[in-house]
């Protein structure tokens, strides 16, 4: 193969984290300067070029939308839904920064609903296991957290792992920078001892984060099909007893007017079944967290992986039955 061509997906990575790095650098700078309205514009400018000028993806983006909501019919609607999406890619960068920047205004303007949810889920002694889906202001949800008085470990991969170490790096530092939990600050994906660690964290009572719209080998329901998820955030809760909470840091109609929706904790019973205890725990994880994508679908920025885990969902199933049968 000509060697051209295979480096060609490498260089559009670096190329792509090169323009993500200048917006960050841009960004740091224009907050200084900007209020936040007129800041905010730019990444929803940004989505929106993204959005129309390439009517393929946005065709596919919109059928994403309407498979997944069958009960929106209207085009506007679906367009509006899918140019939101597009934002929130360029988004998480704005929000550190406008953090950083208004980080008084910002928790003033915090409206919270569900504080109660995690307190009951704290009572229990065990830890408690934070989950979300990739929706709202995820780079900036533990440092909100740890302002609250309530910081936890994000479960996340390491930047070396990734398309773009330099700018999740970065998104990485930044957030760290503004609230944590400063003892165990992260717990990097990958590493050899993370699950004894994770386990012995929520065992002295603490709160890890973890996302669940990740793929994976454990078939979910969501949006009304089964979808390829990970499962690992039941399996923490099955052998430790820690509760689980589904939440969102949703972004409102100003940018500094913002809500946290805590959701009613999920407790699992450790004298089930193992398999069938988590795979119960994580239909009742995704069906919380369709819910909260469902109060902003425009906001969740991982519509574009959704089709990739149905299908992957649907070879999984297509293989057991034929191993079933055979």
């Amino acid at each position: 193969m000509d060697d051209s061509i295979k480096e060609r997906p490498h260089f559009l990575f670096r190329l792509l984290e090169g323009t993500f790095m200048a917006m960050a650098y841009a960004t740091r700078f224009l907050s200084f300067i900007l209020p936040p309205s007129l800041l905010y514009l730019i990444p929803r400018s940004m989505g929106a070029v993204f959005f129309y000028a390439r009517p393929g993806m946005r065709r596919r983006l919109e059928a994403k939308i309407s498979d997944a909501m069958p009960e929106i019919s209207d085009p506007h609607e679906l367009s509006r839904i899918g140019r939101q999406a597009c934002g929130s890619m360029f988004m998480p960068i704005f929000d550190v920064f406008t953090l950083s920047r208004h980080g008084e205004r910002y928790m003033q303007g915090l409206s919270i609903e569900g504080e109660e949810n995690l307190a009951e889920a704290e009572a229990l002694g065990k830890g408690v296991i934070l989950t979300g889906a990739h929706i709202g202001a995820l780079a900036i949800a533990h440092a909100v957290m740890a302002r609250l008085g309530k910081p936890y470990t994000p479960i996340a991969f390491n930047p070396d792992n990734t398309i773009m170490p330099r700018y999740i790096e970065f998104l990485e530092f930044y957030g760290g920078f503004l609230g944590c939990d400063v003892e165990e600050p992260v717990f990097f994906v990958g590493e050899e001892d993370i699950i004894p660690r994770v386990r012995q964290h929520l065992a002295s009572g603490k709160r890890i984060g973890i996302n669940f719209d990740v793929d994976g080998s454990g078939t979910i329901e969501f949006f009304g099909r089964p979808a390829a998820l990970t499962s690992g955030l039941a399996y923490f809760s099955y052998d430790t007893g820690a509760p689980v909470i589904v939440v969102a840091l949703l972004r409102g109609k100003r940018p500094l007017e913002n809500r946290m929706v805590i959701l009613e904790p999920i407790f699992c019973d450790p004298t089930a079944e193992r398999t069938t205890e988590v795979a119960r725990v994580m239909r009742e994880v995704t069906r919380k967290g369709e819910q909260l994508i469902r109060m902003a679908p425009g906001q969740w920025m991982s519509w574009f992986g959704l089709w990739q885990w149905w299908d992957t969902a649907r070879e999984i199933l297509e293989r057991k039955e034929k191993a079933g049968s055979s």
